[in-house]
């Protein structure tokens, strides 16, 4: 399952200057066939399967594809949540990002994200896949 968000600017923090967009993406990846809820999920570009698959610790028999806030939201389970840093001397976007589960923080990080290189992240297990989280610069 690929899962895409695209914060919108309308809603974005009074005050706070816009320095840039990205998506992120939820992808479930699994070697068993899909569960009856997972049913409802497009499937997953080529070009996105072939990259995931190219990484070891992501290559899984199946993916498919949601949006990432519609089955998630509002979601006790699962929540990604990041601030932006401002830009870095090389035009990328500096970020503290976190991912929590169960309301429990599993990982913090700080990347530095650029134009078409994705963040991928192999996240733990749920509802019986493997989550793998790609955050992208869009703009």
């Amino acid at each position: 399952m690929l899962s895409s968000a695209l914060a919108d600017q309308n809603d974005s923090d009074k005050g706070k200057e816009v320095v840039g967009k990205i998506k992120a993406s939820l992808y479930l990846g699994s070697d068993s066939a899909l569960e009856k809820w997972a049913e409802k999920y497009a499937p997953v570009e080529k070009e996105v399967t072939g990259r995931l698959r190219g990484i070891k610790q992501m290559r899984f028999q199946h993916y498919s594809y949601e949006n990432w806030l519609t089955p998630l939201k509002p979601s006790e389970e699962i929540l990604l949540s990041f601030e932006s840093r401002g830009r870095s001397d090389d035009g990328g976007l500096r970020l503290d990002l976190e991912f929590w589960q169960h309301r429990r923080k599993i990982m913090q990080m700080n990347p530095v994200l650029h134009a078409d290189k994705p963040l991928l992240i192999l996240g733990p297990r749920w509802r019986g896949c493997s989550l793998i989280i790609a955050i992208e610069l869009i703009d």
